[in-house]
């Protein structure tokens, strides 16, 4: 990995590349999930491509049967691979589909911004196509978590429960600030605020860079390395394979870019204003079946390290106050990945809210 020139919480906040240090807790039993031997070439290639208008088509990948449907969010900089350790143990006992975002996977690119809003309203023309009209439970990763939250603020008839896996967080330091400055003092505060913003903008320059190169012809070591995500070897060789295929090209890279700049982390006023106004006031979300987990292995190497911990762990919190039966856990011995290294934490997590989601028929 091509360590990040980046202060490493602001880095953290929109992808995944933290070395990090162990914190306290019990280890759960294993849960028997299915070996992505058995299902990775499924995920290494194109499955439906759905019309969403226009001709324009988004790649779904469903599976299982059952109600109410598990639909897979992914975060930033990812696609439905992703979920490969975790879609086809769910679809045992229902139906699961993940998808890809506009210019990922196989996912035809789009010219327009890729504001959460766009977002959100391409899952709801998804899942009208395919003709999934009852309420499903979401399961969203990190930037994903918050299209997820999004979505189920704007559709609220449409979202059954959700599962928020590390979820990315909307005006941060507004939410938690005035927390974070009665424990830490307001210059600290001021401190941390000022690396995330540095380090979200950095991050946009470096993706905007890794997408012209890309443009001239597809990355190369040690290039390909500063503009992706660590090999994930849990997924297996076929889906690193395509992985590093996808990944190296243009569309790819364009994509990555584009959508972290114009997303939460961006600088959009208006946006950050109607996101204030949908989740104001005492949970919004009302009684909806909701799970966010939080990884348990913080980087303590900094002087900002230990806010940046609470800053988000209090965020999760309330984030999962947004409905009556939110509920925060803090999966142990965990990175934000943990669709990829804790899938059995996820697994158990989509167990309980869809068992939750069924009672209340």
């Amino acid at each position: 990995m091509t360590p990040s020139p980046l202060p490493l919480h602001a880095a953290c906040a929109a992808l995944s590349w933290c070395v990090l240090l162990l914190s306290p807790g019990a280890v759960a039993a294993p849960t028997d999930l299915v070996p992505v031997e058995q299902v990775g070439a499924a995920y290494a290639r194109p499955q439906q491509r759905i019309d969403v208008g226009g001709g324009r088509r988004i790649n779904l990948h469903c599976m299982g049967s059952g109600h109410p449907t598990v639909v897979f969010e992914s975060g930033l900089s990812d696609w439905s691979n992703t979920w490969a350790l975790i879609q086809p143990t769910v679809a045992r006992t229902t139906r699961a589909c993940s998808y890809d975002r506009p210019g990922m996977g196989y996912s035809d690119p789009v010219d327009t911004p890729r504001t959460p809003a766009a977002v959100v309203e391409d899952l709801a023309t998804l899942l009208d196509r395919v003709g999934i009209d009852a309420p499903v439970v979401l399961v969203g990763h990190s930037l994903g978590g918050f299209y997820a939250k999004l979505f189920a603020a704007t559709h609220p008839g449409r979202v059954a429960g959700m599962v928020l896996v590390d979820p990315s967080e909307e005006r941060l330091g507004e939410r938690v600030g005035p927390a974070l400055a009665a424990r830490f003092g307001q210059p600290l505060v001021d401190t941390w605020q000022t690396e995330n913003d540095a380090g979200i903008a950095a991050l946009i320059a470096r993706f905007r860079d890794c997408a012209r190169d890309a443009r001239v012809q597809p990355l190369v070591e040690p290039r390909y390395r500063a503009c992706t995500d660590p090999v994930r070897t849990a997924l297996g060789a076929g889906i690193l394979a395509e992985r590093r295929r996808l990944q190296a090209g243009a569309t790819y890279q364009d994509t990555q870019w584009r959508e972290l700049a114009d997303s939460l982390y961006g600088r959009h006023p208006e946006a950050d204003a109607r996101y204030a106004r949908l989740f104001a006031g005492k949970a919004p979300l009302g009684a909806l079946p909701l799970l966010v987990l939080t990884h348990g292995l913080w980087d303590m190497s900094e002087p900002t390290s230990e806010l940046d911990f609470h800053a988000w762990r209090q965020a999760h919190a309330l984030t999962a106050a947004l409905s009556t039966r939110g509920e925060q856990r803090i999966v142990p011995y965990s990175r934000r990945n943990l669709q990829v290294e804790n899938p059995g934490d996820v697994v158990d997590a989509i167990t309980q809210v869809l068992a939750q989601v069924r009672a209340q028929r």
